[in-house]
């Protein structure tokens, strides 16, 4: 009976440091969602110009229930020629490119393989598993995730944004 206790004692001492781990990764999450739901409360309030931006696109995430988490350590390939948003969406990436307008947009996007979200001919630069959204001035491309979740994801963003607003 000794021997199973320190058997138990042992064996709960090594899961202490990992759930300790876990709580620290939950409460990390938490903290990005937070982050961003407030950037999307700040969004909603902001008048829309018709056009994706950084705000608009986090407060429709955020209204889908996606919950991004902003990965600002992502880099894109040039091909897109603008910067990336990069976001954790649940086991998913999503990363979004915003155009001056969706001329820009397209400039690029008609060039690519739309199959590979790449130049033709190549077909290293995302996972099999993904997707190319574009509206507007957004192109996006999500990398993972259930069929579910990335229809969730291209129906957010394909809905586009409410009309601008008049003055």
């Amino acid at each position: 009976m000794r021997a199973a206790l320190i058997v138990f004692t042992v064996a709960l001492g090594a899961c202490a440091p990992s759930g300790e781990k876990q709580a620290r990764v939950e409460q990390a999450a938490r903290t990005a969602i937070a982050a961003e739901s407030s950037t999307a409360a700040a969004a909603a309030s902001l008048p829309s110009s018709g056009k994706w931006d950084e705000p608009h696109l986090v407060e429709r995430l955020v209204r889908a229930g996606l919950a991004p988490q902003a990965m600002h350590d992502q880099k894109g390939d040039e091909y897109w020629k603008v910067s990336v948003l990069a976001y954790q969406v649940g086991p998913s990436i999503l990363y979004v490119y915003l155009y001056g307008d969706s001329l820009a947009r397209k400039a690029v996007t008609s060039t690519l393989d739309t199959l590979m979200a790449a130049p033709p001919g190549r077909s290293d630069v995302y996972p099999p598993r993904h997707i190319l959204i574009m509206q507007n001035n957004l192109a996006a491309v999500m990398v993972g995730g259930s069929d579910t979740q990335q229809e969730r994801v291209r129906l957010a963003l394909e809905a586009g944004l409410p009309a601008p607003s008049r003055r």
